[in-house]
Parts: structure tokens; C-alpha cells; sequence
């Protein structure tokens, strides 16, 4: 179902990216990134950001942390986010759709931003979690839609 709702949002003409990667099944170890590069050749249009996150319902927390990396074409690195993602419901119960032990989320975190340079940027995402295998995630991945067309 995840990836099908990736499918039906790559067709979709105001989505500039949207990738995903698999998490480890021994799970996902700290200061490991998971990296995401994309061309930009637009620098007026204005962006919203997402993270897709797929979660078994063996997660033993009800929020994830994350610190996400924009490195620059010029390699520099323009900013660090920390963005916390909640995976469940105070009740326990569990956010995102599908059925079964697996659950897809997709996480707002930055709003109408705009490319200042033109070339390859990179997104790193790394797990900011105290765990240093962090279990209960299978995917990670960013989404990147042009707020002009919304």
C-alpha cells in the first residue's frame, strides 16, 4: 500500500520527489544517514516537505526523531533540522494507514521553501534516537511537493 501510494503521488504533476529507501531489518543504527539527491534548476517556486515513514506496530516509541541535513550544491550545508514525527496516538493507538502490523505516515515538516541555488542537493536523514539500533521502521523517504500547484 506504501508504495502504491508513491506511485499514485509520482503521477501526481505537483510533486517535484518523492523516493524511499528500506530501513535494515536488524534495524536502523545510529549515525547511519540515509541520503536523497535531487537537481534543481527552479529557484523561484516554493516547496513543502515531508517525510514517508513506514512502521511496524512492534515500535517500541510513540514518536521518532530525526535530524534531516540540507547539504547545498556548493557543498555547503545550509541547514540542520530536528524534526520529531508521532507515530502514535496518546490513547496507544497507531497513526497512519494500512491494515495488519505495517503503518504509512507521511510527517509535514517544512512549508513553502524556496531552492536558493541552482545544481544537486543532497538530504541526509539520520534517526536522532537514544537506541543505537533502532527497531519497528522498514522505510524511510522525502516528498517534495510545488505549493503553487496545491
Amino acid at each position: 500500500m506504501f508504495f502504491a501510494l508513491v506511485a499514485l503521488s509520482a503521477c501526481n504533476s505537483n510533486v517535484l520527489f518523492d523516493k524511499n529507501e528500506s530501513i535494515d531489518d536488524k534495524g536502523w543504527s545510529i549515525g547511519e544517514k540515509v541520503s536523497f539527491e535531487l537537481n534543481i534548476e527552479d529557484t523561484i517556486t516554493k516547496y513543502d516537505f515531508a517525510i514517508n515513514l513506514r512502521n511496524t506496530t512492534d515500535y517500541p516509541y510513540s514518536n521518532v526523531l530525526f535530524f534531516i541535513t540540507t547539504i547545498y550544491p556548493d557543498n555547503s550545508v545550509s541547514r540542520r533540522d530536528t524534526v520529531e514525527c508521532y507515530v502514535a496516538n496518546p490513547d496507544g493507538s497507531w497513526k497512519g494507514k494500512g491494515s495488519g502490523k505495517l503503518k504509512d505516515n507521511r510527517f509535514w515538516f517544512a512549508r513553502s521553501v524556496q531552492f536558493l541555488q541552482k545544481g544537486n542537493y543532497t538530504f541526509e536523514i539520520e534517526h536522532a534516537m537514544r537506541d543505537t539500533a533502532l527497531t519497528g521502521l522498514t522505510d524511510i523517504g522525502l516528498h517534495i511537493e510545488n505549493r503553487r500547484l496545491k
